[in-house]
C-alpha cells in the first residue's frame, strides 16, 4: 500500500491545479430583468393557458444534503429557498402571480423569511403582477376557468415518477404527478396539458449568467475531482472518498456537491449496479481493493446550479495492459465527439463521430478486453450525452445549440471492469469549449493522479 497522504495535502495540491484558470464567481445568478424575459417568453409560447408551476414543498428530497427548490419553479422565480408556493402565468391575460404559503413550522416556531410575503411590495420586488396568500390560488383559479375557456400547463417528469401505490390508487408519491393530481381533483373539468417540451426547449440553451454559474461550478468540480483521486488507495472505503469530494467541493467556493458522489469501485461501478446506491442509506459503501477501478462521477453545486464531471481511476494508481488499452479506445473515441460538437450538430453525429473512431481503432487492438470494449461502443446505447444546468442532468434535445451545455459521459463495462468518462461542455457556433478543463485523459496522468495529486492536464 503507498503512503497515505493524510489527507489536509490532497486538497491544496487539488486547488493549486486550477488556480490558474479564470475562476468566475458562483454569486452571478439570473438578473430579474432575464427572469421577467423567460416568463414573458413562456406566456407567449403558452398564450392559450395558464402554466402552473409549484415549488418544491418538502425540507429535503431525494438524496440531497438540503432543500433543493424545484428546477422549473427556480428557473423563472430565482427563488431557491422558497417551499411550497404556486407561480402562475397567465399567458391570456399576461399576468404573472406568485401564491405564497404561510411560514412552515419546526420545533413550534415558525420559520420566517424563506420568501416573499404577500403584497405589492414583494411583487415590484420580483417584476410580477401579484404576490399573494396561497389560500387565494383555488378561488382565483376558478375564477378565471369561469371567466373564459383556458388550459392549465404543468411541468412533467423527465422519466417517469413512481406513485408509491398499485393502480387504481390515487398516487402517494411523486412531485409533479401529485400536483397534477391536486389539480385535476380541484378542477375536474380543467383541460390539463403538459408544459414539458416549452420548458425543456428553453433551459436547453444557457444564457450568460447560466453559463458563467456553471463554468464555476465546473471549475470547482475539477478541483473535487483531484483530490478524490489524491484520496483513492486500497483499503481506504468508498464514502471516504465520497468525503473529500464534499469538502472540497466547498473548500473550492461550491455551496456543496450538486448529487451524493459516486465513488463507485469494482462491482459498484457496473452500469447495472449504480443506481442500486439511490435504495441504500450507505450507497453501497465498500472497501477499495487493489487492481479494481473507481467510477469517480461527482459534481459541485453552486447558485442554484449543477455540474457533473468524472473519470475512471484505477485505485493502486496504475491500470493493466488490458484496462490501459481498453481506457485508451474509450478517451480517443470520446475525443472525436467532441470535436464533432458545434452549434446545429446532431447528437447523432456527435455518437457517430464516436463510433467511427471506435471502427477505425478496432483492427489494432491486442487485448481481448479491448476488443470486446469496441464491440460494446460500436453501440449508441454506449455514448450517454445529457444537459447540464439546475439539474445535474437534464435531458439533451436531439440538436446541439450555441450556449448548450451538455455532459458526455460514454460507458462501458467488460468482466470485472467499467469503464466511464464525462467532461462538462459549452457549445459554440464555431465548436466547444471544454467547462472542466484541467482533467488528463490518458491512462498514464490519470494514475499520476493517483499517486501524487498532480494535474497532468492535456488535451
Amino acid at each position: 500500500m503507498r503512503a497515505t497522504l493524510h489527507r489536509p495535502v490532497a486538497l491544496p495540491l487539488a486547488l493549486a491545479v486550477v488556480a490558474a484558470l479564470p475562476l468566475i464567481s458562483l454569486a452571478q445568478e439570473a438578473p430579474a430583468s432575464e427572469l421577467g424575459a423567460r416568463r414573458e417568453q413562456l406566456m407567449e409560447r403558452l398564450a392559450d393557458g395558464i402554466v402552473l408551476l409549484h415549488a418544491r414543498s418538502l425540507a429535503k428530497a431525494e438524496d440531497q444534503p438540503g432543500f433543493l427548490q424545484d428546477a422549473s419553479f427556480f428557473y423563472f422565480t430565482g427563488l431557491s429557498v422558497q417551499p411550497a408556493a404556486i407561480l402562475a402565468l397567465d399567458g391570456q391575460r399576461r399576468e404573472t402571480r406568485l401564491f405564497v404559503p404561510p411560514a412552515p413550522m419546526s420545533f413550534g416556531q415558525p420559520v420566517d423569511g424563506l420568501g416573499p410575503s404577500p403584497g405589492p411590495s414583494s411583487a415590484r420586488k420580483l417584476g410580477l403582477t401579484a404576490v399573494q396568500p396561497w389560500d387565494q390560488f383555488q378561488p382565483w383559479l376558478q375564477e378565471r376557468l369561469e371567466a373564459s375557456p383556458v388550459k392549465l400547463y404543468v411541468d412533467a417528469p423527465r422519466r417517469a415518477e413512481a406513485t408509491g401505490t398499485p393502480e387504481p390508487l390515487l398516487a402517494v408519491a411523486g412531485d409533479l404527478g401529485l400536483w397534477r393530481q391536486a389539480l385535476r381533483q380541484a378542477f375536474p373539468d380543467a383541460v390539463i396539458e403538459s408544459a414539458l417540451p416549452v420548458l425543456r426547449e428553453m433551459r436547453w440553451v444557457k444564457s450568460p449568467s447560466e453559463i458563467a454559474a456553471l463554468r464555476a461550478n465546473a471549475i470547482a468540480t475539477v478541483a473535487a475531482l483531484h483530490a478524490a483521486a489524491a484520496r483513492i488507495e486500497p483499503g481506504i472505503r468508498q464514502r471516504q472518498v465520497e468525503a473529500t469530494v464534499i469538502a472540497a467541493c466547498i473548500e473550492a467556493g461550491a455551496h456543496g456537491p450538486s448529487f451524493w458522489p459516486w465513488a463507485m469501485s469494482g462491482p459498484n461501478a457496473r452500469v447495472d449496479n449504480l443506481v442500486r446506491a439511490f435504495y441504500s442509506y450507505e450507497h453501497l459503501d465498500r472497501t477499495l481493493l487493489a487492481g479494481e477501478l473507481v467510477r469517480v462521477d461527482i459534481g459541485c453545486r453552486g447558485h442554484g446550479y449543477g455540474a457533473d464531471v468524472g473519470r475512471t481511476i484505477p485505485v493502486d494508481g496504475e491500470f493493466s495492459a488490458p484496462q490501459a488499452e481498453t481506457w485508451e479506445l474509450l478517451t480517443s473515441a470520446y475525443l472525436a465527439g467532441l470535436e464533432a460538437m458545434r452549434a446545429d450538430t446532431t447528437v447523432s453525429a456527435v455518437r457517430a463521430a464516436s463510433r467511427a473512431r471506435v471502427r477505425e481503432l478496432t483492427p489494432a487492438l491486442r487485448t481481448d478486453t479491448a476488443r470486446r470494449a469496441a464491440e460494446l461502443l460500436d453501440s449508441d446505447s454506449a455514448w450517454h450525452l445529457h444537459g447540464v444546468g439546475i439539474e445535474s442532468g437534464e435531458e439533451a434535445l436531439p440538436i446541439l445549440r450555441a450556449g448548450t451545455v451538455l455532459a458526455y459521459e460514454p460507458m462501458v463495462t467488460v468482466g470485472a471492469d467499467a469503464f466511464y468518462l464525462e467532461d462538462m461542455i459549452l457549445v459554440t457556433e464555431t465548436g466547444h469549449e471544454v467547462l472542466s478543463a484541467g482533467l488528463p485523459y490518458s491512462a498514464n496522468k490519470i494514475g499520476a493522479l493517483v499517486s501524487s495529486g498532480s494535474s497532468g492536464s492535456e488535451r
